[in-house]
């Protein structure tokens, strides 16, 4: 937009102009200059056309000469006179800037703006020099977004907020524009690709266009084809998002209007609750640094619970009898597991063990690779044809993907069957007594348990221990169960309150990446434990024929708001 403004000397105050672009000091104390609007020129909103909003000057506005600084006018107005004090030492440049964020060439584009009608406080820019007449026009070099946001609804709760967010796109900041040159500088400072218009008291949307309802101040920025996401926050925490790909550039001096009507209906309703979530890693360690007695070992991180070697370690296979291998997620998800007693604390009764143990593929071929990696290509050639020294048992923390997130997760082993000689499930609780509801985990096969799942139990002694397992077929079928409890004491016979299930296998489907596993059907409990449930084939005269191994990671419980 192109607008134009007059400057006047007063004839009280009058000093000679040249018709070079420069100012000759004025003789007395002041300096007035007068800007002519032509009711469109400023950063109070005027009555939109369909394609622009025009603007007045507001009060509190204010000009700069070269570098010098005009007062503040009173009030809005078409017709302003702006003062700079000192007159006889003006020496103006006839550069004229309209800044009210920064320096005089420097435009700060706000990255929070407010929506009360005054766009110069957000950071509009604008710029001008002056004719042999002494006018001049000033030109708009920031750009603007109208949003002409309307609702039918009488019972829409009042507006708070729109975000306008690009991808990746930088548009607030500050940027300095070389006159010089007519354009902007190639760098911006202290950069945003997201400006927030905040609605203090909140907006009431209209049901029809009776005016501009807010704008914001934006830098020129190249988004024509990209994605633009606009997020409307309501008083009441729900929320409208939409998506434009805009068909132009952010433009000096332009306008794009973004027209959007929103239903209540269309509002997403805030969750009543945050999610915390367990991640295993070490950057979100919220608990008190404590000691496994038994192997000598402090524990400050997460990383320090994974056992080296991932078989037989000094922290899921030492000294067990008396102590156990336990973790707390204090003053997070304050979710807490420890070994459970099978004879022994040990990882070979059960229990959750931290890992960060993967490798894609589990053949046998590729358990010798792995195994060479942890243990070393001596390892593999003093015990080459060693069934039992080669086994996947010694790569049971192994999964065949990184973690959800980060590098660390946890693998559970353990199951109760008609033949299992565990007692006591492993179980992950809330160590302050309180009941939540865990909303979701995720879940994944580990590398033992897929080998054995295609590859079959194997055995010189005609397979015996493997049952009726050939392999996978349409009627396989292998789960995991969790059964929530009201109780943090709850013994092994106690009876659950609620359960979920989630399938590892169905048929010839098998689960070997990632995968959310709802647990927020159990309720608000104290406490889960973790079983197997499998179709017949998988079932041998020793029971489960396949290892009872799933690894989990990202947990996530809700806390009430």
């Amino acid at each position: 937009m192109k607008k134009s403004l007059l400057i006047i000397m007063t004839a009280a105050l009058f000093v000679a102009c040249q018709k070079e672009e420069t100012f000759v000091s004025s003789t007395e104390e002041s300096l007035i200059v007068t800007g002519n609007c032509n009711t469109e020129t400023r950063t109070a909103f005027g009555t939109p056309s369909s394609t622009e909003i025009p603007y007045k000057w507001s009060g509190g506005d204010y000009i700069w000469l070269g570098n010098n600084k005009s007062s503040v006018i009173a009030e809005e107005c078409t017709l302003a006179q702006f003062e700079f004090k000192g007159g006889t030492a003006i020496v103006g440049t006839g550069h004229i800037f309209y800044n009210m964020t920064g320096l005089a060439k420097s435009a700060k584009v706000l990255s929070s703006q407010s929506a009360d009608g005054n766009l110069g406080n957000d950071g509009d820019f604008g710029y001008a020099t002056l004719d042999e007449y002494n006018s001049f026009y000033l030109e708009h070099k920031t750009a603007y977004v109208w949003f002409d946001t309307k609702s039918n609804d009488a019972n829409m709760p009042k507006l708070r907020s729109i975000t306008l967010a690009t991808e990746g796109v930088e548009i607030a900041g500050d940027r300095i524009y070389d006159f010089a040159n007519g354009d902007w500088d190639n760098t911006i400072t202290s950069g945003s690709s997201t400006i927030t218009l905040n609605f203090e008291g909140g907006k009431q949307l209209q049901s029809a266009n009776e005016g501009v309802m807010a704008a914001m101040v934006v830098l020129p920025a190249k988004v024509r084809g990209t994605k633009l996401t606009v997020t409307y926050t309501f008083e009441d925490e729900s929320t409208f998002t939409e998506v434009k790909t805009p068909s132009k550039n952010f433009e000096s001096g332009a306008t794009q209007r973004i027209s959007t009507t929103i239903a209540l209906a269309d509002l997403t309703k805030p969750e009543p609750y945050e999610l915390r979530i367990l991640t295993f890693e070490d950057q979100d360690v919220k608990f008190s640094p404590y000691t496994l007695d038994y192997a000598g070992v402090e524990i400050t991180k997460w990383s320090e619970l994974i056992d080296n070697p991932p078989y037989g370690g000094p922290l899921t296979y030492g000294d067990y009898t008396t102590t156990a291998y336990t973790w707390w997620d204090k003053g997070n998800t304050e979710l807490c597991h420890t070994f459970p007693n099978n004879y022994a604390y040990c990882f070979w009764g059960g229990g959750h063990a931290i890992s960060n143990y993967w490798g894609e593929g589990w053949s046998d071929e590729d358990r010798d690779k792995h195994i060479a990696k942890y243990y070393g290509e001596d390892y593999v050639a003093e015990n080459a044809g060693n069934d039992q020294m080669l086994g996947w048992f010694n790569l049971q923390l192994m999964i065949p993907v990184e973690a959800y997130s980060g590098s660390n997760f946890a693998v559970h082993y353990g199951y109760k069957d008609h033949y299992s000689y565990i007692e006591n499930l492993p179980e992950i609780s809330f160590g302050d007594d309180v009941a939540r509801v865990i909303d979701h985990m995720r879940v994944t096969n580990t590398n033992y348990t897929l080998n054995q799942l295609y590859n079959g139990v194997k055995s010189e002694a005609g397979n015996t221990f493997g049952g009726n397992w050939e392999g996978l077929t349409e009627d396989a079928w292998m789960k995991i169960v969790a059964y929530g409890f009201d109780d943090v004491e709850a013994d092994a016979y106690a009876e659950p309150i609620s359960e979920v299930e989630f399938y590892l296998v169905q048929g010839e489907n098998v689960v070997t990446d990632w995968q959310k596993w709802d647990l927020s059907g159990l309720g608000a409990v104290k406490k889960v434990r973790f079983n197997f449930l499998y179709s017949d084939e998988m079932g041998g005269r020793y029971g489960f024929t396949i290892p009872g191994y799933f690894a989990y990671d990202d947990i996530a419980v809700r806390f009430e708001k």
